[in-house]
């Protein structure tokens, strides 16, 4: 009688079905990890094999598997095969138990059914090789003891007298105010010079005091360049289209400014500052301010770019662009 448990298991390996002829078939089913709560073991994913009688057709499988092995021809492995068969069907019915080596037993109930009792020596998974079985035991949490507050070592506030407070608040608060306001008020009204500059974190062009007209760029440079001197344009000259310096301020011109100041003598200091410097500085009167440019531009695109010039220096970080609407 061949052993055919071991023919039986090594198909299993790579085959999910494997029948014996005139016998049943076994079916390997995926199952995953299993974790048993009782014994808290841990089980890798195998096979599960089941038994099918009704798969007792020749598929050939198994017979060219013991030719192979036997070293013999498909007819005699299938006559081998065959007389395994039979012997293993009388000894069932003999009501002894059929054991086949790495799969499980076989044996007739009480109701004459035939049972089969699955005992795999290994795990039959190629993807769960060199994984085994573990053990792992549950953790113990200690849970911290309740702390008792003893309520007579513990401090009474005082109950507040809610509109008592804001009666109180009600008469503090305004004299607090007016305390404080008074040296601000005297200091202002003291106060020589007044300095206007626009917050140096602002974009650029948020720092235009007045809005420009309404006109395109390109109208602003026509209406503000003498068409005479554009004729006679002259490549040796300046780049950057100034305007001819005059104390009042003109609409459709760009004045960057290095600061504003209500005394004219205040602000004659700091032209004479900013000339040494290097720039062409001049007092612009607007809006009773004497205001202190830096330059006068007639583009608006080149007065941006050289407050961007200029803003970049340490010292002029908060000069502004200004120009007036007609």
């Amino acid at each position: 009688m061949l052993d055919l448990g071991q023919y039986i298991v090594q198909l299993l390996l790579s085959h999910d079905c494997v029948i014996v002829p005139g016998f049943g078939g076994f079916v390997a089913n995926y199952q995953d990890a299993v974790h048993n709560e009782s014994s808290h073991t841990f089980y890798p994913p195998s096979k599960k094999i089941v038994f099918n009688s009704s798969l007792s057709h020749n598929d050939g499988l198994l017979i060219s598997s013991v030719a192979e092995q036997l070293g013999v021809g498909y007819d005699e492995a299938a006559q081998l095969v065959a007389q395994s068969v039979d012997e293993a069907w009388i000894m069932l019915e003999k009501g002894n138990t059929l054991k086949l080596e790495g799969i499980g037993f076989f044996r007739y109930s009480d109701d004459s059914a035939l049972t089969f009792e699955p005992q795999l020596t290994e795990n039959l998974l190629t993807e769960s090789y060199g994984l085994c079985s573990f053990r792992f035991p549950p953790l113990s949490y200690q849970s911290q003891p309740e702390t008792v507050i003893n309520n007579d070592n513990i401090r009474k506030m005082p109950v507040i007298d809610t509109k008592k407070v804001l009666r109180y608040a009600a008469v503090v608060v305004p004299i607090a105010v007016l305390v404080g306001i008074i040296p601000f008020y005297r200091q202002y009204q003291q106060t020589e010079t007044v300095p206007v500059s626009m917050p140096v974190n602002q974009p650029i062009e948020d720092t235009i005091s007045a809005t420009i007209p309404a006109q395109s760029v390109d109208y602003a440079i026509e209406a503000s360049t003498d068409k005479r001197a554009a004729l006679f344009y002259n490549e040796t000259s300046s780049q950057t289209t100034k305007v001819q310096k005059n104390k009042r301020i003109q609409s459709g011109i760009f004045y960057i400014i290095g600061g504003s100041f209500k005394d004219r003598a205040n602000a004659e200091k700091y032209v004479k500052k900013y000339k040494k410097a290097g720039f062409d500085s001049e007092i612009i009167e607007t809006d009773n301010l004497y205001r202190v440019s830096l330059g006068v531009y007639g583009d608006k695109v080149i007065a941006l770019h050289e407050l961007r010039r200029i803003r970049a220096k340490e010292d002029y970080s908060n000069a502004w662009l200004y120009t007036k609407a007609d």
